[in-house]
């Protein structure tokens, strides 16, 4: 009985540092596939847009209008959203729960869209999922800030 107890409490103690280092990886990852979210859509990299966004991903843009996956692409494909110069990114912060996790900060980009600005300052929201060991976006939303 005292091997169990000694067992249980050493889980206890041990249980949330592994939890802990489990979302610190995982903030880690997000932090990276943001990092490539960024520079994929400035290049118009969109093999590499395909592999990080779900088929179902939505985009809210600054403006309030969306796009799916497919027209995003398409969009970055044929020349008709253009990105200028790269995207800036600040106060990114992630927090995890399990196989969820929700990215947030502020960014700024120099986009054109069928010809007029677009992009400029924002703050978002975005949402990954874990799926079979890799992170992928399931929606974004941004919202226009002075």
């Amino acid at each position: 009985m005292t091997m169990i107890r000694t067992a249980l409490v050493i889980a206890a103690i041990a249980w949330p540092s592994l939890a802990s280092a489990q979302d610190a990886a995982a903030t880690k990852e997000i932090r990276a596939v943001e990092r490539q979210w960024n520079e994929a859509r400035v290049k118009a990299d969109v093999a590499t847009l395909d592999r990080v966004l779900d088929d179902g991903w939505t985009v809210t843009h600054g403006d309030g209008t969306i796009n799916t996956k497919a027209e995003y692409l398409a969009d970055l494909k044929s020349g008709a959203r253009q990105f200028s110069a790269d995207v800036k990114e600040d106060e990114l912060t992630v927090r995890i729960y399990g196989d969820t996790a929700v990215a947030s900060g502020i960014s700024d980009s120099k986009v054109t869209y069928k010809g007029k600005p677009s992009g400029g300052p924002l703050r978002f929201t975005r949402v990954y999922v874990r799926r079979n060991g890799s992170w992928v976006m399931i929606v974004s939303h941004s919202t226009r800030r002075q």
